[in-house]
């Protein structure tokens, strides 16, 4: 990790994070910190933990004991609404795109919360220098789209809004092989503007590609913490910890 990002305060961090579904103890008492202009990447099976993680970040699933901090502000009694307008951005799994909208529209859906209509103007454009197929696609309508496509304009969606920390939960799920080196390699481009990322990841190898920190998730605790370049490195650290 670079100094400067050590040396910064942490944008979001858990500190004994809990999530219950009925009995079920889904996320038990995970602490984890990301600072500005980081990817850190949760990493671990499916049924690690992983997604109740990202989706109390966000405000969907309540938190049944600890804190979440957005900088110094508690936000873990905050509706997902007000989490959003203070700076989170939240890329689901599965895309979830507004399928009977175009891809204009799905992504103005995105800017719900800002009310200067140059600024939208002004990050559409930015979207669509990131993503220009969906600049060459903007009157289509989603359901139309592929997979990856979709993951794109999932992922343009939340960046209209010009988030402080964008959330990712299994990006590369279900798409092609070609498909998942275009989403990361504009992810690391995001990355490269300054922007926070967490994201959720199955995929250890690729997720650690871009990551600069990661935490290994099992059973819904951390079970290692490292900088992301000692496992990408490390053997014997990955088939400890990640079983490749």
């Amino acid at each position: 990790m670079p100094p400067e990002k050590a040396l910064s305060r942490p944008v979001l961090s858990t500190s004994d994070l809990n999530v219950h579904y009925g009995k079920v103890h889904a996320v038990q008492g995970v602490s984890l910190e990301v600072r500005a202009g980081e990817v850190v990447a949760l990493l671990g099976a499916n049924g690690a933990g992983k997604s109740s993680i990202i989706r109390s970040l966000v405000g969907l699933t309540p938190a049944s004991g600890g804190r979440i901090l957005l900088r110094d502000r508690r936000i873990d009694g905050l509706s997902s609404e007000v989490r959003s307008a203070l700076g989170m951005a939240y890329v689901p799994e599965g895309r979830r795109v507004f399928g009977d909208l175009t891809v204009r529209d799905n992504l103005l859906m995105g800017a719900y919360l800002v009310k200067d209509r140059a600024k939208i103007e002004q990050q559409l454009e930015e979207v669509f220098g990131l993503f220009p197929g969906l600049r060459e696609r903007h009157r289509q309508i989603a359901a139309t789209l592929s997979g990856g496509e979709q993951q794109m304009l999932a992922i343009g969606r939340a960046l209209v809004r010009e988030p402080e920390v964008l959330i990712l939960d299994e990006p590369s799920l279900g798409l092609a092989p070609v498909m998942i080196k275009v989403i990361y390699e504009t992810l690391k481009r995001i990355r490269e503007r300054g922007m926070t990322l967490l994201l959720a990841e199955q995929s250890a190898h690729i997720a650690l590609k871009i990551a600069d920190r990661a935490y290994v998730l099992e059973t819904g605790r951390v079970t290692y913490e490292s900088d992301a370049a000692s496992l990408r490195s490390d053997p014997a650290l990955r088939e400890s910890y990640l079983g490749a």
